[in-house]
């Protein structure tokens, strides 16, 4: 009985002498390396030799000397947890753990990663290079080891955080392809339409001069009245009665040549959001064909429709492109370029944690959301008017540069949705206290 005892006591204590011994003073030897590479820490503090604290030649020592005995293990013990708490306290905001888990993530090279097997089976046989698990140099400390051996549990974590960080980062790499994509489309839409609306503003001018030249011609009383290009001759080419009516025929046939161009233009452009709503229209069933437009007899009216049904539907995308699915694109692509750039700011500082990808997943969300509801609030440049208005007021930038910025700083907007709250539905502010 008694030897189960001391057997099950020698197993606990050797559990705590691990625990204490190789993760806790791993840990302070990656600690100690840290602070050592940082030109902005320094550990010339913990060589005082007067301040009864443990210095760094005692924590070598504990690394190389074993203990002789039990008082001396334990007060190895509390050396080590001394200069843990030390040495946190130097290289904050980093921690160990922090400090771990960056080296896991994106740290030294990891000679024990199935990549590395695979490429050292491949290339690697025969060779005389340290890549070999033969070498002598190949299962060697680095400070890799220090982090697996300080936190072991963070080893599985650090390899799927890499494995979805790296899947965030491609997707939204697609992502801006595909909205770069789409806004330059828009944009060309935009530019069709344009010329459009100035090719009919110039076909409404004409109009109205070929009015005036009927009518002066009608009121001269030389020649019975006559209207303008509508006379043709044998072959049915346009007959000219004078240089007034060619030079205004001539314009007239250009501009609609122009149209004609358009109006072709415009009806490829529209052929992928014209597939994209056949697609999702599918289950509800196809639309009966239009029955007024079927009936139509002559070309030319059923040609002038279609070119109108085609006109106004290249205004309706565009407009719902561009007031709601490219602000939702670019809020997204905000949030995400403000993930990416936190990332990046603690991987330098070493200060990346294991909850980074579920506050990456929410940031996300976030700019979704207010890239979404951005256009609810705030005003474009377009309709600016010089007093303030919404959440915050008229802004000199486009609606997809506003969803941008407000997916970059989302934290920020929601703290001003949280004021204009407070301000319209009158709410106390929690932080100031009424007075007394």
């Amino acid at each position: 009985m008694s030897s189960d005892s001391d057997e099950n006591g020698g197993t606990a204590r050797q559990r705590i002498e691990q625990f204490i011994f190789i993760r806790e003073l791993n840990e302070v030897f990656l600690l100690l390396d840290h602070i050592s590479g940082r030109w902005d820490k320094s550990l010339h503090k913990l060589d005082n030799k007067d301040d009864g604290e443990p210095h760094i030649d005692e924590l070598c020592a504990i690394g190389l000397t074993p203990p002789e005995n039990d008082q001396q293990r334990v007060a190895q013990a509390v050396k080590v947890l001394c200069a843990k708490d030390r040495l946190n306290a130097a290289a904050r905001p980093a921690t160990g753990l922090t400090i771990a888990f960056t080296l896991l993530v994106v740290g030294e090279d990891n000679r024990r990663d199935w990549r590395n097997w695979l490429r050292d089976r491949m290339f690697g046989k025969g060779s005389s290079g340290t890549g070999s698990e033969n070498s002598a140099q190949w299962d060697k400390p680095t400070r890799l080891t220090l982090a697996r051996n300080a936190f072991p549990g963070l080893v599985r974590v650090a390899s799927r955080f890499n494995l979805r960080m790296k899947l965030v980062v491609y997707l939204l790499l697609v992502g801006l392809v595909l909205t770069c994509l789409m806004s330059w489309h828009v944009a060309g839409g935009n530019a069709i339409l344009q010329h459009l609306d100035a090719v009919q503003a110039a076909q409404a001018a004409l109009s109205k001069e070929i009015g005036e030249a009927e009518l002066k011609h009608a009121a001269s009383g030389t020649a019975p009245p006559m209207q303008f290009c509508t006379e043709s001759d044998m072959a049915g080419l346009p007959h000219d009665r004078s240089m007034v009516e060619y030079q205004l025929c001539t314009r007239r046939q250009h501009l609609a040549q122009q149209a004609a161009a358009i109006g072709m233009n415009l009806r490829d452009w529209l052929l992928p959001w014209q597939a994209c709503y056949d697609t999702l229209a599918r289950p509800f069933g196809r639309m009966p064909p239009g029955g007024a437009l079927q009936a139509i007899a002559a070309p030319t009216e059923k040609e002038g429709r279609l070119q109108r049904a085609l006109e106004e539907q290249a205004r309706v995308v565009t407009l719902v492109v561009g007031t709601a699915v490219l602000p939702l694109c670019y809020g997204v692509l905000g949030a995400g370029a403000a993930v990416v750039r936190s990332l990046w700011a603690k991987m330098r500082d070493s200060l990346l944690s294991p909850r980074e990808f579920t506050l990456a997943l929410m940031q996300l969300a976030l700019g979704a959301t207010i890239g979404a509801c951005i256009a609810l609030f705030v005003n474009p440049s377009s309709q600016s008017t010089g007093c303030e208005s919404g959440l915050l007021g008229n802004q000199a930038l486009g609606m997809s540069a506003i969803s941008f910025i407000a997916g970059f700083g989302v934290e920020g907007v929601f703290v001003a949705l949280e004021g204009l709250v407070r301000r319209i539905f009158r709410i106390d502010d929690p932080v100031r206290r009424p007075d007394d």
